[in-house]
Order: C-alpha cells, then sequence, then structure tokens
C-alpha cells in the first residue's frame, strides 16, 4: 500500500532549500518550494564541500552525473563556486518528478493553526501545509515562527569582504597549483583566505580559472552599525552589498593590500577591492538555536545554525540537515503526525548543531581576541 506523505511546503530556494527537496523527492516525498527570487545570480563565492555526502543525500553523484566543476581542497573535501553549486541544485531540481518550484514568491510570515501550517506571502495571498520547512538563511522568516523569542542571528564581531576575480582579468595568471587547496594566512589582525576556483564555465586551464578571496575584518563595527547591518542589540539584520561599499571603503582597503597580501594573490585581491562589481561585506552571523521545530514547522541550513565559515560546515551541516529529515519523511508511519516528525528531528539534530555553534564561537572569540591584540 501506498504512504500518504505530507503535503510539504519549504521556504528557501538556495542551496539548503534545494538539497533538501532533492533529498526528499529521491525518496519518493514530494515537496513545494517557494522561494522569493527568480533563479539566484549571487550567494557565496567558494564552497568546501564533501562530493559523497551529497551524493549520498541527493541520490545522485556530483562526480559522474552532469559533473560538478571542483578542486581538492584537503583530505575527502573539495572545493567549488556557490553558482556552480547552485546552479547543480537547481538544475537537477527542475527536473526532479515531485518537486514544485515556485520563484519570486516572498514569504512574509509563517504561522501554525492546530496540526496545519499557514504560509502568508508578501502579496497578501496565503496557503497551507501539513509542514513547513524553513531554509530561508540567517535572517530566516519561518525561524520567527519556531523561535519567536530568539528570532536574530548575533554578530560574531568581524565580516568577510569576498569575491570571485576572473583570472583572465589579471596581468598574469595565478601562479597556484590547478589541483587546488586553501591559502590561509593572518597578519596584522586580520586574515585572508584565498584559492583558484574552475572558470565560469567549469574549465581548470590556467587563464581561464577563477580567483576566490575572504577577506577577514574585524574593524568594521562602525560602518556595520551605519549603515544598518546592525541592529542595537548587535544582531546582524543585513549585508553590504556591492553598491553599499563605498569608493572611500575601497580605496582603504586597496591601499593595505600590499602591506598585506603577498603574492600570488596581492593582484587579484587589489582588483576585487578596487573594482566596483561584486565583492560584498558579509558580517559573520551566528545562531545557536534552542529548538528546531514548534508544531508543524521546522528549520534547516543556516535558518537552523548560523555559524562562522571558519568551520568549514555551513554547508556541510545543511547536507546532514537534509538527509536526516528527508529520511525520516520517508520512512515515517502513515499514522505519525508531521508534528511529531518533526519533533523527532529537532531530538536527532540539536545537540549537534549547538556544539557546532559552540565550536564557531571558540574560532569568533579567538580571532576578535588575535585582532584586539593589534588595535592595542
Amino acid at each position: 500500500m501506498t504512504v500518504k506523505h505530507p503535503d510539504i511546503l519549504v521556504v528557501g530556494g538556495s542551496l539548503a532549500g534545494l538539497t533538501f527537496a532533492l533529498a526528499s523527492a529521491s525518496r519518493g516525498v514530494p515537496v513545494r518550494i517557494v522561494e522569493r527570487a527568480e533563479r539566484r545570480t549571487l550567494g557565496g563565492d567558494n564552497l568546501n564541500i564533501d562530493l559523497a555526502a551529497i551524493a549520498r543525500t541527493v541520490n545522485c553523484d556530483l562526480r559522474v552525473e552532469a559533473k560538478l566543476p571542483v578542486v581538492r581542497a584537503f583530505r575527502d573535501r573539495h572545493l567549488t563556486t556557490w553558482p556552480a553549486l547552485y546552479g547543480w541544485l537547481r538544475d537537477r531540481a527542475a527536473e526532479m518528478p515531485g518537486i514544485t518550484l515556485e520563484e519570486s514568491h516572498a514569504v512574509a510570515s509563517v504561522a501554525a493553526e492546530g496540526d496545519r501550517a499557514i504560509v502568508t506571502f508578501a502579496d497578501g495571498t496565503s496557503t497551507t501545509a501539513d509542514a513547513v520547512i524553513g531554509a530561508d538563511g540567517y535572517h530566516s522568516v519561518v525561524r520567527r515562527a519556531v523561535a519567536p523569542d530568539q528570532p536574530l542571528a548575533s554578530y560574531a564581531g568581524y565580516l568577510v569582504w569576498r569575491r570571485l576575480v576572473e583570472e583572465s582579468a589579471l596581468s598574469a595568471p595565478i601562479a597556484w597549483p590547478t589541483e587546488g587547496g586553501l591559502w590561509i594566512m593572518l597578519e596584522q589582525g586580520y586574515r585572508l583566505v584565498a584559492a583558484v576556483l574552475p572558470g565560469r564555465d567549469g574549465s581548470l586551464e590556467i587563464g581561464r580559472r577563477q580567483v576566490t578571496f575572504a577577506w577577514f575584518d574585524g574593524r568594521r563595527d562602525e560602518l556595520l552599525r551605519r549603515t544598518g547591518c546592525l541592529d542595537s542589540d548587535r544582531h546582524v539584520v543585513g549585508t553590504l552589498s556591492a553598491h553599499a561599499i563605498t569608493a572611500e571603503v575601497r580605496e582603504e582597503l586597496s591601499a593595505l593590500v600590499p602591506r598585506l597580501w603577498p603574492e600570488p594573490w596581492t593582484e587579484a585581491v587589489a582588483y576585487g577591492v578596487r573594482t566596483p562589481g561584486a565583492m560584498r561585506g558579509a558580517p559573520i552571523a551566528e545562531y545557536k538555536p534552542e529548538r528546531l521545530a514548534a508544531g508543524p514547522i521546522a528549520i534547516i541550513g543556516d535558518a537552523a545554525h548560523g555559524v562562522s565559515p571558519m568551520t568549514g560546515s555551513g554547508y556541510a551541516t545543511a547536507v546532514d540537515d537534509a538527509f536526516v529529515l528527508a529520511t525520516m519523511l520517508a520512512e515515517r508511519d502513515a499514522a505519525e503526525p508531521p508534528a511529531d516528525l518533526l519533533k523527532r528531528y529537532e531530538r536527532a539534530r540539536l545537540p549537534y548543531t549547538r556544539g557546532l555553534v559552540d565550536h564557531s564561537r571558540r574560532l569568533s572569540a579567538d580571532f576578535t581576541h588575535y585582532v584586539a591584540s593589534w588595535l592595542g
């Protein structure tokens, strides 16, 4: 006898939401995704991923089927670009039976009413579902329904300047091996993580690759407050988009580059900082959950656990969330209410995610202490 699966609505069609949708649909559990944007073009720049874990979760091997362009990072980990992974996931989701993707549909609020969830959209319309899964990032709307007393993520004390740079825009290729690996350096109270990644077309040919950098900067609190990225309680409520980064800030960072960062990264970082375009300043948001579910509503990914990129575990933990929850849904007894299943998901994942955020906070404290030692 065929088990009737609950009507599941996923809020957020970025990496976590797409991964969970693929994990569910590939196990025979249909889902509907609502996403506020129309096919995303921006996101993070580089990602540290475990190909085997993703393959197990979405039941499709990224190394074999429609290969994802990657370079080796360390041990069993690889590096790819955010746009490449997003494109791979979205293309699979668009082709997967059992997934309905509705874009340009912003969610204004989520609430539980009895054993069902009500989703209200920004245009005033609404819909109901047996279960709502929030995969809508660190500034999650769904989290407000799960944890109304703790809806916002806290500022970790530093931001990260990020950008992808086309290697072809530089005067010479980067002298860094095509097989990859991260370059990490601390200097004068700053931290830089850089790597060479596959090009937009997946090429690893020298001269056609992309260069990524993440410049950790713990001296921008006043800028973040002035631009409304932080509230009065030091919660993260915004990000410095490219147009919000002034010429003055770019000039200041550009002047620092030759004093801080050696070759082979000097020109790439200088170009990325100096040239108007896609560089963003992301204040690091940390969120330690007290709960992951409330009745027929649950959260996964960054909505459930905000951590520093220094952990290298942000997306990896979202993959684990997706695997656990999708497996539970696929194996669910037809008589089990969705709220009970989501409570089981919370019991399975909450101890780990809280421990990961504690680890993130220790790394952040070490970095902010290092910054303070240079500021005197």
